[in-house]
């Protein structure tokens, strides 16, 4: 069974983007034209995940089965639905009473899920967390606890595909960088030589003449990424805040 999606396990142990996951990353640059940080980019994925959740939860509830609560009693061979582990369906197999005295009386479901048998509290007068219905799903929170958790594992898929460019924490589908040519990179170098000092990218694009048709920052991206491949330039700065400089100067 999987883990449920507000848990940590959920994200730590089985988490993996998805290629439709990607896709609508891609979709959300498209349509900004801007780079995003990873963790911007992560957040986006949950906000996702939560909204697939939360639309699977309610088409179970509608279906055929009974909804799962731990607070009912139930009976061997009916059918339930279980909305907060994302709509699994099962049949109860067996049906025995509860052997430990701290909880009082209640039902241990034997319920099949899949390959899987699982067993289930029922009839219980405590709290329980299979209690969550679709209201309990924040997304916010979601975003706020897990983003940076899975931010290192979506920047290495993103970097797999190779339709993705990254410096520091900036990301971008590559077709839309404007092209760093050698005339630029050239003229870059020739404005550190003259300044005789480390230099951000707004600075150097004070100069140099981009695309003017794209986004300020796909135009720092752009030829911060272009200094970053050529050798005869240096980021002496910061990886979130870089400063170029020439490899000869250092």
């Amino acid at each position: 069974m999987p883990n449920r999606i507000d848990t940590p396990e959920y994200w730590i142990e089985d988490f993996q983007p998805q290629k439709e996951e990607l896709a609508a990353l891609e979709a959300h640059m498209l349509e900004t034209l801007a780079p995003a940080g990873v963790e911007t980019l992560a957040g986006l994925l949950i906000r996702g995940r939560v909204d697939r959740a939360l639309a699977s939860r309610k088409k179970a509830a509608d279906g055929k089965g009974v909804p799962y609560m731990p607070t009912d009693s139930y009976e061997k061979g009916q059918s339930l639905v279980f909305p907060a582990l994302d709509g699994a369906k099962g049949t109860i197999g067996k049906v025995r009473k509860g052997n430990n005295p701290m909880y009082g009386d209640y039902q241990v479901l034997s319920v099949k899920i899949g390959s899987d048998a699982r067993e289930f509290a029922a009839g219980i007068g405590w709290d329980h967390a299979l209690t969550s219905t679709q209201a309990d799903l924040d997304a916010d929170l979601l975003v706020d606890r897990y983003a940076s958790v899975i931010a290192p594992q979506l920047r290495e898929r993103l970097h797999g595909t190779g339709d993705w460019l990254g410096a520091g924490n900036s990301w971008i589908l590559k077709s839309l960088l404007p092209e760093v040519n050698a005339g630029h990179r050239n003229l870059a170098e020739a404005i550190l030589m003259l300044a005789n000092e480390p230099l951000s990218a707004d600075k150097l694009l004070d100069e140099i003449d981009l695309d003017g048709s794209v986004s300020e920052e796909s135009r720092r991206l752009a030829l911060e990424l272009a200094l970053e491949d050529d050798k005869r330039f240096r980021n002496v700065g910061a990886i979130e805040s870089p400063l170029w400089t020439l490899d000869s100067q250092t």
